[in-house]
């Protein structure tokens, strides 16, 4: 939930138009994807885990695979064409992870095909265990999309219109004012302070393992914002978990529920779920993670905010976020005139523009515009980078939040592989 570069949280995602699919085309194409996922062809990267001292084997599965889709056409997840990339990114993950360190997984997708994807390291020090395309990691702050999709959907359903202020749906707010708008907090615009202004001690005050609820609470005894509304850009965690209540209120549904009902679900997301959820550290596919250095990795299985959602509360696989991403190019989540709104980037009350639209991030590759946003938190890395003109995106789960390589962004510096 956390990122370097704006106090503890994780950043960013895209820009331009995400193609012109129908919703039947994207539907055949996920429907591809989770063939390629769950079909057991013994070709596939998903099938195995990369020995970083030179050699490849198969990994050993715990999980049970989801059933072949009927209507599946499974296809080829490592073309002949990307053989030898393929291997120089293989190469690169092996410049700072070994097969006794923690590590992460890797998925690049290419018009709606895996082209790659593979474990390197352990998922578990203490067991041994390798990691596996199968295994479950949280999503930092590359869930803020997710909770801005659910915005997206309430709107397209004219239950609530971005330009409303947050007041009207959650009163105990309302000292901030009617210009403190859904559209401000959606873009980090709305002078809202994070977590490190002074709401972490706040809320362990309140609580040992604080809620939304306990969150709420303390952002009604607040008086004053860092900025007026819209004057300035300040990435909030607080103001994307206030969203989660926003939905919450207007819904019925509690957040990790409507998240898992019209996200989820709908995508046959399967080894996905927000949290709280008790039964996270049961689940022997759920990874843990790690801080510290390579001489000294010490385990953070939970953190005192974990009960707090929004921001980043999201675990799933890289095979899910396949299926989540190649969704984005049709109608199964919102429409995509809808779907445009969150590729705006923020306009500022003096004219200047931030790029930052809803739970999205914009920049530059040389010449070409492209989406991301990486994810910091609970000794999970993450990023993300979508290139929609190309029908192109990596993603990448680390399960260590320390030595790894950061400049360019880890993600990008995989696309570049792939890149002409």
């Amino acid at each position: 939930m956390h990122h370097k570069k704006y106090v503890f949280v994780a950043m960013v995602f895209w820009v331009t138009a995400c193609g012109n699919f129908t919703a039947n085309g994207a539907k055949e194409v996920t429907t591809r994807i989770a063939a390629t996922h769950h079909a057991g062809d013994t070709r596939q990267p998903a099938q195995r885990t990369v020995n970083l001292t030179g050699k490849q084997q198969n990994a050993t599965h715990t999980s049970k695979p989801a059933p072949k889709p009927t209507k599946a056409t499974p296809v080829s997840a490592q073309p002949d064409d990307y053989r030898a990339i393929n291997k120089n990114v293989d190469a690169f993950f092996g410049t700072f992870i070994n097969a006794k360190t923690p590590g992460g997984v890797v998925i690049v997708l290419k018009d709606g095909q895996i082209i790659h994807q593979a474990a390197y390291g352990l998922a578990n020090l203490k067991t041994k265990t390798p990691l596996t395309v199968d295994h479950i990691f949280h999503l930092a702050s590359m869930g803020k999309q997710m909770t801005a999709l659910c915005i997206m959907m309430l709107a397209e359903q004219g239950k609530l219109s971005y330009d409303d202020p947050i007041s009207k749906y959650i009163p105990e707010i309302s000292q901030f004012g009617d210009t403190f708008t859904i559209r401000q907090v959606l873009h980090h615009t709305s002078g809202l302070p994070d977590y490190g202004d002074g709401i972490t001690d706040a809320l362990l005050a309140r609580s040992a393992n604080p809620t939304n609820v306990d969150m709420i609470a303390v952002l009604h005894k607040k008086r004053k914002l860092l900025s007026a509304p819209g004057d300035a850009f300040y990435y909030s965690n607080a103001g994307y978990d206030m969203l989660a209540v926003l939905i919450e209120r207007v819904s019925g549904e509690l957040f990790p529920d409507f998240v898992q009902k019209h996200i989820f679900d709908p995508l046959h997301m399967k080894n996905t779920f927000s949290l709280p959820d008790k039964k996270r550290r049961s689940n022997a596919m759920v990874t843990m993670s790690y801080t510290g250095s390579r001489k000294k990795p010490e385990a953070y299985p939970n953190d005192p905010l974990d009960n707090i959602y929004g921001s980043g509360s999201v675990y799933a696989t890289i095979g899910d976020m396949a299926l989540y991403d190649e969704a984005l190019y049709g109608n199964t989540l919102v429409s995509q005139k809808t779907f445009q709104e969150a590729l705006n980037p923020a306009t500022l009350n003096d004219g200047s523009v931030e790029q930052y639209g809803f739970g999205l991030e914009f920049e530059k590759w040389k010449k070409e515009t492209y989406v991301a946003h990486s994810g910091a938190w609970l000794g999970f890395n993450n990023d993300y980078v979508r290139f929609p003109q190309r029908h192109f995106s990596v993603i990448v789960l680390l399960n260590r939040d320390y030595e790894h390589p950061d400049n360019p962004r880890i993600a990008l510096k995989v696309a570049e592989f792939y890149l002409k």
